[in-house]
């Protein structure tokens, strides 16, 4: 089972981060998984939020601000691992996707989250952000890539614009775990991600048996994630993969 550091390993650096990322795969982890967002000058920068304020110490939405703006920021400012903050003012700054895929070992997996919804301020913007991923990862074959996103039209882009990248259905908590195997099905994506609260053994059997490899996110429970190899989960997404990885070989 496949071990991936949710945006890079949010419990070990500062989320969506070179720091993260670096952390992650240091800890162990098989692979990664990232937000992407588009600034207003259309560059692709890893942002989780519309917004900047949570995670840095600056303020407003990422499709208003340049590239330029993002990279000012100090996107270390609000992470601590204890009451010190010592990622504050330590230059880490909000990375391009075109970094990142420079920076992910071929070897390991990279999941790239294509953000937006249709409740984001009266639109959704994963679309042309789809169109921007695809055509920067058809030009790449440095790691295994497999691009996530809510809306299946935005998958749909990268499906024909990037056709040797693997795309994966989410599903939000909200609905059902039958809407994503269908959505994956019809669509012809490659991959489940589904909540970790909704998932059971008889889906990832239902899954499997479509050909449809079937990942649980986020994970912190490590009973939970032993449950879940144990139903043949190929992967789950952790905050802490270090702590995910010490789990499953206490399973062994």
């Amino acid at each position: 089972m496949d071990v991936i550091g949710h945006r890079g390993g949010a419990a070990l650096g500062p989320e969506n981060t070179l720091a993260a990322i670096e952390a992650g795969l240091a800890a162990g982890a098989d692979g990664v998984e990232v937000d992407i967002r588009m600034t207003a000058d259309g560059a692709l920068v890893l942002m989780h939020d519309p917004d900047v304020d949570r995670t840095t110490n600056g303020t407003g939405r990422i499709d208003d601000s340049t590239l330029e703006q993002i990279r000012a920021l100090d996107a270390g400012y609000r992470f601590s691992l204890d009451a010190a903050h010592p990622y504050r003012g330590a230059g880490i700054i909000v990375p391009t996707l075109e970094e990142v895929l420079e920076r992910v070992p071929p070897e390991r997996l990279m999941v790239i989250e294509v953000r937006g919804h249709p409740w984001e301020a009266g639109h959704d913007p994963s679309e042309p952000v789809a169109h921007a991923a695809a055509a920067l990862l058809s030009e790449t074959e440095k790691c295994r890539v497999v691009v996530s996103s809510f809306n299946p039209i935005a998958l749909q882009v990268v499906r024909e614009a990037a056709p040797g990248v693997r795309t994966a259905v989410l599903t939000h908590p909200a609905f059902d775990l039958g809407s994503n195997l269908g959505a994956a099905v019809s669509g012809g994506h490659d991959e489940c991600h589904v909540p970790a609260s909704l998932l059971d053994a008889a889906f990832v059997s239902e899954a499997h048996a479509a050909a449809k490899r079937v990942v649980a996110w986020t994970v912190q429970d490590q009973d939970v994630l032993r449950g879940f190899a144990l139903w043949g989960v190929d992967g789950v997404i952790s905050d802490d993969p270090r702590a995910a990885q010490e789990a499953l070989r206490r399973s062994d």
